[in-house]
């Protein structure tokens, strides 16, 4: 038995498909038990508990609508149920028997038991979808090694043909249900994807509805009847709308008959009437596909080949859009029915056991087992950023602090320190909510889970954990804690979220026990900086990020030369502040940022800090001396950190104290604000300076 063997299966919101690599090393989609390579994903309940799959369960849908599921796939993590015959179904379940028939067709094409499989999933999906076609892969039966995006597989298999040149190729997928837009970097050595971004609700239904409403409404408009009352009609004239769809991709026009309560007609449909009844889906498309080029800062000129991928982007609206907006013919070297599948073999084939288990074996121009089929490593990457709930800085809401920025590679992890109030011989706990969604406003964001950390050891100040966020390979989130003293793991266990979230518009109550603190980095960008010492100082920045608790502090980063400027205002937005850091550039002379870094921390509430880097000589030093006062005095704390030219004396009297007044080399930097970071975590606004310099002492 070929013990490695590992399918791909495209699960598709109308059809499905399952491939492997056969002994030539070539990808291969595999017939199913009508012979035919495609499987609508259609499900038939009978009265017995025993399903129907694919075509026929298809061609009887109009006679056994009522117990006949289809676009499960839309509902693919929600909590839906669904009822046939009295019995319920999740859209798991129906996601499963899908599997389950095209593992045993693969299974009786192949001679071969299959236990493993790829599985493709839009590239706009969420964790809750992909752990739910995770979930389906295994009550069906499969060990599913991975979740591959639809958009990366098509290029998988595209690339296939690509392998002696380096090229920017945009996909455009439109399904029976979704769409997704990605844009990835081909090369004979890798495939790297860059962005991507989608709507998985929008797709070729969206097409087939519109038609079916314009089709009842002229037969409503001519006999005054509409035949979406009678509930027999409607999946027989779905059918029909999806066949018209199809017809006017080939013709200027087309005929749809229909009969409903003994009155019959023919209702002609043109391609033009039926591309302006649904211009407002196309332009959703485009909208997409300028949005991820804008976001990437890529233009159109860049753009090598757009691949056109899913059955819907045989649509002639869907080319013309490509060749009017990119300037390029739409690529249809692929078949858009089969590429996905073939493109998921194709990652499978990069899997091998290895001992216990299957191991991923992404090595550049790697081969099957045959040695005919070159492969790349793909980098693929998160089409949503991950976040969790924090405080803002005033206290008085709940806001998305982004972790994981989206379309950054996967996997991913980032650690974040997280303060908890802890009692003597009590079974202490905290939770986390995590999130996914862009921005601060948590009305925008979906919720992935509820994260309860058990077994957190009583600490007579409060306990520090290192918190865990990653995005695996498959885009499955996962979260993990130790505790930051001992390094011992703890205990977390994920709880579904409560149905009543409305909190989170609410003030925050836990203001009482954690005290939250505002940042503001000011770093010297003078011409003496340029460089090392520059690069040094972004690299520092990032390691103060990482070391901070967003969840209760908020960070902001000021520079200064001839003169201030707010890179960043105050944020807990982790994206915000590595791209500010990013930004950083050198040159002009130092005029002093103490009036300016005041402003912004003047009016804030809580625990306030100035944390100051430079390596040179101020201008405007007496007025930065009065201005350091009126922040000791306001109880703003200031610490400043100087290397090579700084004049020590005067950090010494802008700081809170001379404790605070850190001389020290270019290479320690990086220590030196993860020490300030690590004081932040630990205290609840008492000064750093005596336990900040004994930490930095030591290292």
């Amino acid at each position: 038995m070929k013990t490695d063997l590992v399918v791909g299966i495209d699960l598709g919101t109308t059809n499905s498909a399952v491939a492997h690599i056969n002994e030539f090393g070539r990808p291969e989609v595999l017939a199913n038990s009508a012979g035919k390579k495609i499987t609508p994903s259609v499900v038939q309940i009978r009265a017995d508990g025993s399903v129907l799959i694919g075509e026929e369960a298809k061609l009887e849908m109009a006679l056994e609508k009522e117990n006949t599921a289809h676009f499960f796939k839309r509902d693919m993590g929600a909590s839906v149920r669904y009822e046939y015959h009295g019995r319920q179904y999740t859209p798991v379940d129906l996601s499963a028997a899908v599997l389950k028939q095209l593992k045993l067709d693969a299974e009786t094409a192949l001679g071969l038991e299959v236990r493993r499989a790829v599985i493709t999933v839009p590239a706009y999906f969420h964790d809750g979808p992909r752990v739910a076609t995770r979930q389906a892969g295994e009550l069906a039966g499969l060990d599913v090694v991975q979740i591959i995006n639809e958009p990366t597989a098509a290029a998988l298999t595209y690339g296939l043909k690509q392998l002696d040149r380096e090229e920017l190729v945009m996909v455009y997928d439109l399904g029976g249900g979704t769409f997704d837009i990605t844009l990835v970097h081909v090369s004979p050595d890798s495939m790297d994807v860059i962005a991507t971004d989608g709507n998985h609700h929008l797709g070729g239904k969206d097409w087939d509805d519109r038609l079916l409403e314009y089709l009842c409404a002229e037969f409503e408009r001519k006999h005054d009847i509409n035949p979406l009352d009678d509930p027999y009609m409607f999946q027989e004239l779905l059918l029909r709308a999806e066949e018209a769809k199809k017809g006017l991709s080939m013709r200027a026009s087309t005929v749809v008959p229909i009969n409903c309560q003994g009155r019959m007609d023919r209702i002609e449909v043109t391609r033009a009437q039926f591309e302006s009844l649904t211009a407002d889906l196309l332009a959703q498309t485009e909208t997409l596909m300028n949005k991820v080029l804008a976001e990437t800062s890529h233009d159109y000129s860049q753009v090598a080949s757009v691949l056109m991928v899913g059955g819907s982007t045989r649509m002639p609206a869907c080319q013309e859009l490509v060749r009017r907006v990119t300037g390029k013919a739409p690529n249809t070297t692929i078949n858009p029915d089969e590429c996905v599948a073939l493109g998921a073999a194709i990652q499978g084939a990069q899997y091998a056991d290895e001992g216990a288990g299957l191991v991923y074996k992404p090595a550049s121009h790697a081969t099957s087992g045959n040695g005919l089929l070159r492969m790349r490593p793909v980098q693929d990457v998160m089409s949503h950023s991950m976040g969790m709930i924090a405080i803002a800085a005033d206290g008085e809401r709940y806001l998305n602090s982004i972790l994981i920025p989206k379309n950054q590679p996967i996997p991913s992890s980032e650690v974040r320190p997280y303060k908890v109030r802890t009692r003597e011989g009590a079974n202490n706990n905290t939770s986390v909510y995590v999130t996914q969604g862009e921005g601060d406003q948590l009305g925008n964001c979906s919720f992935v889970g509820k994260y309860v950390i058990n077994g957190i050891a009583h600490d007579r100040k409060e306990a520090v954990l290192n918190i865990s966020y990653e995005y695996d390979r498959s885009g499955v989130v996962s979260v993990s804690a130790t505790e930051k003293k001992s390094g011992r793991p703890l205990t977390v266990k994920k709880e579904p979220v409560p149905d009543d979230m409305s909190w989170i518009f609410k003030s925050p109550k836990e203001m009482a026990k954690v005290t939250h603190k505002v940042v503001y980095l000011t770093i010297d960008v003078s011409g003496s900086m340029c460089g090392g010492p520059l690069n040094e100082a972004i690299k520092a920045i990032d390691k103060f990020v990482v070391g901070s608790d967003l969840a209760h502090t908020s960070i902001g980063l000021i520079t200064f030369a001839d003169g201030p400027r707010l890179v960043v205002e105050a944020t807990q937005n982790v994206r915000k502040l590595t791209e500010g850091a990013a930004s950083l550039f050198g040159g002009g002379g130092t005029t002093e940022p103490l009036s300016f870094v005041y402003e912004q921390l003047k009016n804030q509430t809580g625990p306030r800090y100035c944390v100051v880097l430079t390596d040179g000589q101020w201008c405007g030093q007496d007025r930065a001396i009065d201005i350091a006062k009126k922040m000791h005095h306001d109880g703003i704390e200031v610490i400043t950190i100087g290397f090579g030219s700084a004049d020590s004396a005067f950090l010494r009297r802008i700081a809170t104290s001379d404790q605070s007044a850190l001389m020290i080399g270019s290479g320690e930097v990086g220590a030196a604000f993860e020490n300030i970071a690590q004081e932040l975590v630990e205290s609840n606004g008492e000064p750093l300076t005596p336990s900040f310099l004994g930490l930095f002492r030591k290292r």
